[in-house]
């Protein structure tokens, strides 16, 4: 549809508001309805309606509200997010009197899905929990009940509550159902369709995708958008052709409807689909067109999706600068976002926790979501796997917890040409160890940061001393503690400095057909009956030599035909088998070997090992 854009019924109502006041509610509910269908009728419309409302504004008290609603809801479709709050806020204030629920309840809904667009979840939550409670879902705005549970939908999606989002995409859709509205139904089926694609349920996901596809009437915002989730079907899939003709069907609809930010989103998942064909000049084009609308939304998300991509792209044709360029503004991005993410999922749950506090049946998923959420704190303690592989170019990170949290973490800290670095294994897994492994990463990065140490014994020694306080503070006896294999290597002269507690150095020199063994102390980090001071260890390795540290998760893994441990001299044999494999091949070597070995018994411990090559 086109920018002058008439919609027949809205010019009527116009023409009655024209003459008496209170035909502007229902201009109001035209209004909201047909800015939903055709986004582009919002500037078209817009200063009309303000200035119909106007025109009553001293014999009607509602019709400043109405028009501020308005103004509120066209700056939301209009991408107006910083001017959507203040005036739907005032419309509350002058419409509550009237005790019109449909109208404050929209107010409600477009404070919501605003708040969810500014990356403001938890408030979010609060407001399309009140539009939801306020319309009427047999009355004229039912449509906006659609809305505000499928934007719960799309936050608990956005929090990992699988659960909770597929409840809230079936009322949404069951309620659409009921009022024939296929805006919202359309919608709904194509959440669930990218709920079961996130959670490997393929052949569900197709089932609501096409579902969602299957009506015959769309806006271009509708069909665009549906192309756009089928070509990530496609993409994931690995049926790259499909998901690029999706695709670039979809950017095509989405440009020529004006819907510039949605087709961003487009243009990323498009160059997604054209790296892993090969048609890497294609992708990094169409990334820099995406970046560039990016920024004249400020859609950071979306951004950060670009990025990641760019640094694929370039990094496939060795072209390093731009790769490292690309890598560090979106690690710097990256963490902005997890940090806002975790701030939201941080304050959601305190709000699921004081409402469901006594609630008994719910005290299960409490603890889950516990977890789920401990999970990303932990994981804002551990190095990026970017940072790591910068720092440390030729190298692998096999990192699998046992649980949700883990008791293993690496660590790693950059001092000039030094690099320090880590394999930690702390006692136990899951909740506790995970607890513990928090107390002995602090212990690390003081010992590095605080006290400047750089040579691994004397870190050890450091971070024992500080564990040792740490737990010495409780009332209780704390036997808990680390066992870890401490490197530090010069990046220039290939000197390796090793010391460990319990857990050894192997090495696997260029010139040499078996694997050195540099033994740990036998000590933990922790209480001791008679620690010592550890042992540095000083080598000087050649280019081609490689080395590896490791928590004792692997070898200690039952699986097999009998299902027995694995044990070390296996993981020995396996690691000279692939030594002249690249690092990444080497990683899913060892990985896949391990899940084969594991077959369908539960894994035992938590695994990190780490592979390093000069």
């Amino acid at each position: 549809m086109p920018v002058s854009a008439k919609d027949d019924e809205l010019e009527r109502l116009l023409e009655k508001a024209g003459h008496e006041s209170e035909g502007l509610t229902a201009l109001f509910y035209r209004f909201a309805h047909a800015v939903a269908d055709h986004i582009q009728l919002a500037n078209e419309y817009l200063p009309r309606i303000q200035a119909a409302c106007e025109r009553w504004v001293d014999e009607d008290p509602s019709a400043k509200g109405i028009a501020l609603l308005s103004e509120a809801l066209g700056n939301y479709y209009s991408t107006y997010f910083d001017k959507v709050i203040h005036p739907a806020e005032e419309a509350i204030l002058l419409l509550t009197p009237t005790g019109n629920k449909d109208l404050i309840g929209s107010a409600h809904m477009v404070i919501g899905v605003n708040y969810r667009s500014l990356g403001e979840v938890d408030d979010a939550v609060e407001h399309l929990h009140l539009g939801a409670e306020l319309i009427d879902p047999k009355g004229p705005m039912a449509v906006y009940a659609c809305y505000c549970f499928y934007q719960l939908a799309e936050i608990n999606v956005y929090i990992n509550d699988n659960d909770a989002a597929k409840h809230h995409y079936l009322m949404a859709a069951e309620m659409a159902e009921s009022i024939n509205q296929q805006v919202p139904l359309f919608r709904a089926y194509n959440g669930l369709g990218n709920l079961y694609m996130a959670q490997g349920d393929m052949e569900d996901a197709k089932k609501y995708l096409d579902l969602a596809l299957s009506f015959g009437e769309m806006t271009e915002s509708q069909t665009s958008r549906g192309l756009c989730d089928l070509g990530n079907y496609y993409i994931k899939l690995g049926a790259y052709d499909e998901a690029i003709a999706h695709l670039e069907k979809s950017y095509a609809q989405r440009k020529h409807a004006q819907l510039e930010d949605a087709a961003s989103t487009s243009l990323i998942s498009l160059a997604e689909a054209k790296i892993e064909s090969q048609r890497v000049d294609e992708a990094i084009a169409d990334l820099n067109a995406a970046m560039a609308i990016t920024d004249k939304f400020n859609s950071r998300s979306k951004r950060a999706s670009a990025l990641r991509l760019l640094w694929k792209a370039h990094a496939s044709k060795s072209h390093w600068q731009e790769a490292n360029a690309a890598a560090e503004q979106y690690d710097a991005l990256h963490n902005a976002l997890s940090t806002a993410k975790l701030q939201n999922i941080y304050k959601l749950k305190n709000r699921k926790i004081e409402a469901q506090r006594e609630l008994l049946e719910e005290k299960n998923k409490e603890i889950t979501d516990s977890i789920t959420y401990a999970k990303r704190i932990q994981e804002a303690i551990l190095p990026p796997l970017r940072n790591v592989l910068k720092a440390l170019p030729n190298s692998f990170v096999l990192y699998k917890p046992k649980d949700i949290v883990a008791g293993d973490f690496y660590w790693m800290e950059s001092l000039g040409d030094w690099v320090v670095f880590a394999a930690a294994d702390c006692t136990g897994h899951g909740v506790p160890g995970a607890m513990v492994s928090v107390v002995c990463n602090n212990a690390l990065n003081r010992s590095v940061r605080e006290f400047g140490l750089d040579q691994p014994a004397a870190i050890l020694d450091k971070t024992l001393e500080l564990v040792l306080e740490q737990f010495e503070s409780s009332d209780e006896e704390v036997k808990d503690g680390m066992d870890i294999a401490l490197c530090a290597l010069n990046t220039k002269t290939r000197t390796l400095q090793y010391a460990g507690a319990q857990n050894p150095l192997w090495i696997k020199r260029i010139s040499s057909t078996e694997l050195e063994e540099i033994k740990p102390d036998k000590q933990p980090i922790g209480k001791y009956s008679d620690p010592k001071p550890f042992t540095n260890h000083t080598l000087q390795l050649e280019a081609g030599d490689t080395f590896y540290i490791f928590s004792d998760g692997y070898a200690d893994q039952f699986g097999g035909p009998k299902g027995k441990k694995l044990k070390y001299k296996p993981f020995k044999e396996l690691l000279l088998s692939i030594n002249s494999k690249a690092m990444e091949e080497q990683k899913q070597i060892i990985d896949h070997r391990f899940e084969a070995w594991k077959g369908d018994l539960e894994q035992v411990d938590d695994v990190c090992v780490i592979g390093v090559r000069v």
